[in-house]
């Protein structure tokens, strides 16, 4: 039962069934989004619409076909597969998600030792599956945009919420704040982007998204928005950008019983070179922190898999205060 009082049965995480595409809900959703394309485009009126997918989502449940792309025994596994060396011991998250199906209660912690190799490897060829199924359906999508003559004037942006952990830091689901989980796939394509194909290193973020679409649309861009508009990565993705990316996890309100005894709540900033973290005590009636608990900090020059936390060094002190100052800003 989740914290609403909500039942949730949860058999196989994995499935490979020979079956169509709209046999699972994402290729079915996305056969009535063609057809709502087909009705708009005669409508002839401008229009928004989203698509959310489940996947790569828990179940991995993708038609056979996608589970044939890939050979299972040359998936790599994770090479860091242990908790970051010196962080506390709360912040890689229980994988509850993965854990409560029944064929995995067996799963190890993060502190434990690491998962079967072949099962591990059966979980990864899931993700991979349910990646590429996504990724035909999106394909179908962007066809249709196409073959309607929509494509020419319609801005696409393609995004998810947050990453997920496949073994590393010996984790198997999202939930930290760690890049490997705060870091999300972000594309946007289609009408007024010159620089298609391209890539930029700017430093972005999810609040972006609403600021830009209001630009390219030319619609007035709500003050209140905390995002910045994304139009002159666009154009020139190697433009000077933002300083730093930001993001919060509240971790003790969901997972295993032995994860809930304190609710903490960790705030981290993204620099070009740095991931800083600090984590507080987390106040759920009065919905604020409390006091200041521990912090992490890794280098991603020398570190950009985040398993050493090397906040407490002495060399890095004035580091750490210029870090700690912008996320006390941020986070006000």
């Amino acid at each position: 039962m989740d914290p609403l009082g909500h039942w949730y049965l949860k058999a196989n995480s994995v499935e490979s069934a020979d079956v169509d595409d709209d046999a699972y809900y994402d290729g079915a959703q996305t056969t009535y989004a063609i057809h709502r394309l087909q009705e708009l485009a005669i409508e002839k009126k401008p229009f928004f619409m989203s698509v959310g997918y489940y996947k790569p989502h828990l179940p991995f449940n993708a038609p056979k076909k996608y589970w044939d792309l890939y050979q299972r025994d040359s998936i790599p596994l994770a090479d860091n597969q242990y908790p970051p060396k010196g962080s506390p011991y709360y912040t890689v998250h229980g994988d509850q998600e993965l854990r409560y199906y029944d064929d995995n209660h067996n799963l190890p912690k993060p502190s434990e030792q690491p998962w079967d190799i072949d099962r591990q490897r059966e979980v990864k060829h899931g993700y991979y599956a349910s990646v590429s199924y996504t990724d035909a359906q999106i394909g179908r999508i962007m066809d249709e945009l196409k073959r309607l003559d929509l494509l020419k004037n319609t801005i696409v942006v393609l995004w998810g919420d947050h990453g997920w952990k496949l073994g590393e830091h010996n984790g198997w689901g999202k939930m930290s704040n760690y890049d490997i989980d705060a870091h999300v796939p972000m594309i946007i394509g289609g009408a007024k982007i010159k620089a298609k194909g391209e890539k930029s290193k700017a430093l972005t973020e999810l609040v972006d998204i609403y600021p830009t679409l209001c630009e390219l649309a030319g619609l007035p861009v709500p003050a209140h928005l905390q995002g910045k508009s994304l139009t002159p990565l666009l154009d020139k993705p190697e433009t000077e950008w933002k300083t730093a990316a930001f993001s919060q996890f509240l971790l003790g309100r969901f997972g295993p019983k032995e994860t809930r005894d304190q609710e903490r709540m960790g705030y981290s900033i993204r620099t070009d070179q740095y991931r800083y973290i600090r984590w507080y005590s987390w106040d759920k009636t009065l919905k604020k922190k409390g006091e200041f608990l521990d912090h992490e900090l890794f280098d991603h020059f020398s570190d950009p898999q985040e398993n050493i936390n090397i906040a407490d060094e002495g060399d890095l002190k004035e580091e750490v205060a210029i870090l700690s100052e912008q996320l006390q800003n941020q986070f006000k």
